[in-house]
């Protein structure tokens, strides 16, 4: 008679490894969403209360996230003002330098459909929250006046100047040097800056950021050469 082969025990049902089911992380998409809110929240703060004073709890509760979540995303505070930053750069009115010019389109029109846009939403964009925070705190930290100069003040200047010596060598530009034009032409921005903070209640009305925009360049294309 031939030994029955050993023949291995069934394990009972509670010995058996239980299925490990993985577990989705949040999407990309919310993700980034998440990011967009803190950094949202962030240039808030920044911009109301400095630098100094801002710290990542208020911000947190700003954003209305866990003070973990922010660390997930930010290993600090300067970390966290820089990603503020280089998003509000990156959403700034450059970004509609990139439009080019129409046939035919004279460089006057040209100008004005690229400067005056952004400056209809001038008090919906963190464009001037940004530069508010980087003229109240650019002693304290230069470094932050050196990102906006370098990423938004000097490439925006520099385009238009660009522009406005294409505008002289046709002949629409006559009586002032390109440079200058550049300057005058972002004139409206920082006047309307200074005016919203002078008139925060609305006691001194003015002339919106638009229509100082569209003026100053018909005063620009309109000086004439000295006789």
């Amino acid at each position: 008679m031939k030994p029955t082969p050993n023949k291995k025990p069934t394990p009972h049902p509670s010995a058996v490894a239980p299925v490990l089911r993985r577990t989705r992380g949040p999407s990309p998409q919310k993700t980034e969403l998440t990011r967009q809110e803190i950094l949202s929240a962030a240039l808030d703060e920044f911009t109301e209360v400095g630098i100094a004073k801002a710290t990542m709890d208020k911000i947190a509760k700003r954003a209305k996230l866990a003070k973990g979540t922010l660390y997930l995303h930010f290993a600090n505070k300067e970390a966290l003002l820089q990603g503020a930053l280089q998003a509000t750069i990156a959403h700034s009115a450059l970004a509609s330098i990139q439009t080019p010019r129409m046939p035919k389109e004279s460089m006057k029109e040209y100008i004005t459909r690229l400067a005056v846009p952004p400056m209809e939403h001038f008090h919906l964009p963190a464009r001037a929250s940004l530069a508010r925070l980087v003229l109240g705190e650019a002693r304290s930290h230069p470094s932050l006046m050196q990102l906006y100069y370098q990423q938004v003040f000097a490439p925006w200047h520099q385009h238009f100047e660009k522009l406005f010596a294409i505008a002289k060598k046709e002949g629409e530009l006559q009586g002032i040097t390109p440079a200058v034009a550049s300057q005058l032409l972002a004139a409206p921005f920082w006047i309307s800056l200074v005016h919203d903070a002078l008139s925060a209640d609305g006691t001194y009305p003015g002339a919106n950021a638009a229509e100082l925009t569209r003026a100053q360049i018909g005063i620009i294309f309109g000086q004439k050469t000295p006789s």
